[in-house]
């Protein structure tokens, strides 16, 4: 059946126009011929990995960092929204001891220029230069055994905004803990602080079983923010289910539509239990984006059992999607993990695009420039 969704505001003639008539082409389709219209990918060239991170000898740094999500500020910088950031030393040999883990923080470089970044990050941090915990917990939310994750953000009309993981400890290890649910915060300013948004009474938008909404996010020409979240599909098994909002209404569930592909159903609705799976087999953390050059949707991941970076194609936010074409391969013994592509570096209209690979805890950034 054809993947449909309504369509409202069109805006003024350009690349958004040309868009969201798509869009609106693709609500009326009929017909196979409408799902199994596919882009070929392209080939590409890609470089090396350049560390985020300085290499020299130092104390009293961070000296890993997780999530690595960057969103393109009005001002010219770059923020940042991380996870697991570890202060500690950097050895002469480049090996890093670990002194204190932080469950979230956002840190600023100066551009959005992709080789601008390496060594430039500037934390939100604390009188003793330390980095400052994103979020907090309260005395009514255990606060003793939670942690709160960003996973990925925006920012809109003067605010930004963060989705983010409610984990729980189960024990005294750094990996020691299990996803309970999704929420989401917001400020009035890019460093904060970052207030816990409420649903009800509570500050978790979905439950442990529901779809971890916040995994990636696609703020959109056809003015919907889609927002993507990892869901368990089968035993072992996840995908990622699809939710939609207008970005001024993000604050509120109850504001929240579902893509469904089943037939009985309207292709959004506000009932979750509906919702279908978009796309196979998706790790916590990947990407969505709209490439203008290669005129279709592109998400990028890594295949965790594998260790390949991988892309796949669409020509609407919720598909179908297209096979993977592996991007780079990253070795066992590196630890990689966290692969996205970070939309606010693009250059030349999509041509060039930046993948940023956590390799042993620390960010990469590797070019990828499309032929």
């Amino acid at each position: 059946m054809p993947f449909q969704t309504p369509q409202t505001a069109i805006k003024p003639a350009g690349a958004a126009t040309t868009r969201a008539i798509i869009l609106l082409i693709a609500f009326f389709s009929v017909g196979p011929a409408a799902a199994q219209q596919k882009t070929a990918f392209p080939s590409f060239g890609i470089s090396s990995g350049t560390p985020l991170f300085s290499q020299a000898t130092a104390t009293g740094v961070v000296v890993g960092q997780g999530g690595n999500c960057a969103v393109a500020l009005p001002d010219g910088r770059a923020l940042w929204f991380l996870n697991n950031v570890m202060t500690g030393e950097r050895k002469a040999d480049g090996q890093a001891a670990v002194w204190d883990i932080v469950d979230g923080a956002a840190a600023f470089s100066a551009s959005t220029a992709p080789w601008a970044q390496g060594g430039a990050l500037e934390y939100v941090s604390d009188e003793n230069n330390l980095p400052l915990a994103l979020l907090s917990g309260d005395l009514g939310e255990y606060s003793q055994v939670r942690k709160f994750w960003p996973r990925s953000g925006f920012c809109y009309g003067g605010k930004c905004y963060v989705f983010y993981s409610i984990m729980n400890n189960y024990g005294p290890g750094p990996y020691d803990h299990f996803r309970v649910g999704q929420g989401l915060a917001w400020a009035d300013k890019p460093a904060g602080p970052y207030r816990k948004a409420l649903s009800g009474t509570r500050y978790g938008f979905w439950n442990d079983i529901e779809p971890a909404f916040g995994s990636a996010l696609l703020k959109d020409e056809d003015g919907w923010l889609y927002v993507y979240g990892r869901v368990m599909t089968a035993p072992g098994e996840y995908g990622a289910a699809l939710a939609r909002v207008r970005p001024e209404q993000v604050l509120s569930r109850d504001n929240y539509s579902y893509y469904s592909a089943d037939p009985s159903s309207t292709p959004w609705t506000a009932d979750l239990t509906e919702a279908s799976a978009v796309l196979e087999r998706m790790p916590e953390d990947f990407s969505v984006s709209y490439n203008d050059f290669l005129k279709s949707y592109l998400a990028v991941y890594m295949d965790e059992e594998s260790g390949l970076v991988l892309a796949r194609q669409a020509r609407y936010p919720w598909g179908p999607w297209a096979e993977p074409v592996r991007l780079l391969a990253c070795a066992r013994e590196d630890y990689c993990y966290g692969a996205r592509e970070q939309a606010a570096f693009s250059a030349q209209g999509g041509k060039k695009i930046y993948v940023t690979v956590e390799r042993k805890n620390a960010p990469y950034v590797y070019e990828i420039k499309f032929k």
